[in-house]
């Protein structure tokens, strides 16, 4: 293959997958009126094509936050910093087209989940389901309830749950009037074990008189602490908040601490720890596809092969932690990208993602038995889409987990389809690749930050403006797409032809390369098999391209990064008058006088233009 030859190959795989499959396509996005991205759109042809909220003609604020706002938000703040913001398309969710923005560094991420809802697309699309209430669980820890008494509180309180759910209410009134607020109380015990590591040191506290042996556990079997009066559990309560379009968390928050002392007075018990939880098992989400084999075909690898395979892959993740953790791994990277785009607690959905994969939350709260600490008690739930999902009885809670280790969140099978078996179709012909994720995620549409960062707005408009439903929904359909698509390039020709690619636009970057030449430099290295920062370098200057980048001496031939922009070299003068424990006050430099790090919002620094909604994006 000659080199222009190869240019021209490297050229349609770009168009293919950074152009986010934008050619043979056209799709209606931002406002009701919709708008056309179609071909090989500049970054400057796309942003004019966007208009993405109520405000007519407003401009993409692809700049994101203003300095002063941000200021305003967090303490000791010095700038913003930004990520870049593209959009993934040929998603079709419950028949309907949408296209979903994302805010990732990760090249290839895009670019891959808009070509696994491109062959998914062709079929029957992603079907996903939500719940209809957007509830939220805030917690109350109680203590100090002895073993004896245990039963017959929990009895009582359960007698009085609607009591408790209407002065629980009276600390979120506005959500009640929005036909939100509490909407049932579940209780769960924790047993607590001597031999845990959160137990250490505690026999020298109850030695030194700091708390009394009856707080702790009995180092004896179990049972024998009811004649010692002894408060081996806590009893935990469960407030199930809906929160409408909110993500609740604030809400959950403070029912928890206005109601916590009414429990301790019905229980007899302490107050401990007031707070929500972010495994919400109120809010699963789960998106599905069916591909029949003749679809499936992926790098000329036959569909049925592809489809093997990646049962192979699956199963790999479902037997092995080390290989489930990159597996989740990959799914978050879409699933994050959406939450940063539209302005979602992503740790959270993290937290509950991983908790999830670890079998926790499919549990009964209202459960109060225990299994022996020592046993599992296993139960085959009801079987679903061709799989058994196993499930034991935790040790330490009334949890009801997946399994005794991580696990991948997806899940992919084999199964006939009627509707084609129907039609007369047999054999292979009959069978469809089926593929599910469903996990908890906890969002907002309204609220928060969401009012504060007038990014979101224009996110959200490109999604037409979601409810909290229609946007988990989204997200978990992109994470369910974005898993497919790593497995499939996985398991047929690898990861890092497709991703080393896209990666060598960022080196180029990197090196220097005025945005103009990125494509050039990019595809030389791509020619010579040297994605490489010196091969950049070295073709940038043999060429006399010029840089362009943020602290890059043109006079030198190592590009070394200027010492006004090393955080290391900083002069301590420009942080004199700022509250090192809280916000900043006076001190807040606009256009960049700090080391050029503020500027309005824009993630400007020296020596770098800004992109004025007229210039070039060269």
């Amino acid at each position: 293959m000659t080199e222009e030859e190869r240019r021209d190959q490297f050229e349609e795989e770009r168009k293919a997958t950074v152009i986010l499959n934008l050619n043979e396509q056209r799709k209606m996005i931002g406002s009701p009126n919709g708008h056309l991205l179609e071909g090989d759109l500049s970054l400057d042809a796309r942003l004019d094509a966007i208009i993405a909220t109520e405000q007519e003609g407003a401009p993409f604020p692809v700049h994101g936050l203003d300095e002063q706002i941000a200021n305003n938000m967090i303490e000791n703040c010095i700038g913003t910093l930004g990520l870049p913001m593209g959009l993934a398309f040929n998603f079709t969710i419950n028949g309907s087209p949408m296209v979903i923005p994302m805010a990732i560094e990760e090249p290839s991420v895009i670019a891959a989940v808009s070509s696994a809802a491109k062959t998914i697309s062709t079929y029957q699309g992603f079907q996903a389901t939500a719940p209809e209430r957007n509830m939220i669980i805030a917690q109350v820890q109680l203590l100090d309830i002895k073993d004896a008494d245990m039963n017959i509180t929990m009895a009582k309180m359960r007698e009085q749950e609607k009591v408790i759910q209407e002065e629980a209410n009276e600390y979120c009134t506005n959500m009640v009037m929005r036909g939100g607020g509490v909407q049932r109380i579940s209780f769960h015990r924790v047993r607590r074990h001597i031999n845990r590591e959160s137990f250490k040191g505690q026999d020298l506290l109850v030695k030194y008189g700091v708390i009394s042996p009856q707080s702790v556990p009995s180092r004896t079997q179990s049972g024998s602490s009811l004649s010692q009066g002894r408060c081996s559990e806590w009893l935990v309560v469960h407030l199930h908040i809906d929160v409408g379009d909110a993500m609740g968390a604030n809400c959950a928050n403070t029912v928890a601490e206005g109601i916590a002392p009414f429990l301790a007075k019905m229980s007899g018990g302490r107050v401990g720890v007031r707070i929500l939880s972010n495994l919400n098992v109120d809010r699963i989400a789960k998106s599905t596809f069916r591909l029949p084999f003749s679809l499936m075909g992926y790098k000329s690898l036959p569909g049925k092969d592809v489809a093997v395979r990646l049962l192979e892959a699956f199963e790999w993740a479902d037997l092995d932690p080390y290989r489930a953790a990159t597996h989740n791994k990959g799914i978050m990277n879409g699933i994050d990208a959406v939450a940063l785009a539209t302005g979602q607690d992503w740790r959270a959905i993290e937290a509950g993602a991983h908790a999830w994969a670890s079998g926790a939350g499919t549990h009964s709260d209202r459960s109060s038995e225990y299994s022996d600490p020592n046993t599992f008690v296993q139960q085959d739930q009801p079987q679903q889409n061709g799989f058994k999902r196993k499930f034991r009885q935790d040790d330490n809670s009334s949890r009801v987990a997946r399994g005794d280790a991580y696990k991948p969140l997806t899940r992919y099978w084999i199964e006939e389809d009627e509707e084609r078996v129907a039609q007369g179709l047999k054999g292979q012909d009959a069978l469809v690749f089926c593929g599910e994720l469903e996990m908890p995620i906890m969002v907002g549409t309204k609220g928060g930050v969401l009012s504060t960062n007038p990014v979101h707005a224009f996110t959200l408009g490109v999604m037409r403006y979601p409810d909290s439903k229609q946007l988990a929904m989204a997200m978990v359909t992109v994470g369910l797409a974005q898993n497919f698509a790593a497995l499939r390039a996985l398991v047929t020709e690898g990861i890092q032809r497709g991703h080393m690619a896209l990666h060598a636009r960022n080196i180029a970057i990197s090196a220097g390369t005025p945005p103009a030449s990125v494509d050039e430099v990019t595809a030389h290295m791509i020619d010579t098999g040297r994605i490489r920062l010196g091969a950049a370098r070295s073709y940038i200057e043999k060429r006399g391209l010029g840089l362009y980048g943020v602290g890059i001496s043109a006079n030198s031939s190592n590009m070394s990064v200027s010492s006004s922009l090393n955080p290391a070299t900083a002069s301590a003068s420009a942080l004199q008058g700022s509250n090192i424990n809280g916000h900043n006050n006076s001190s807040t430099s606009s256009h960049g006088s700090s080391g050029g790090i503020s500027g309005s919002g824009t993630g400007y620094m020296k020596g770098v233009p800004r992109r004025s909604s007229s210039s070039s994006s060269s």
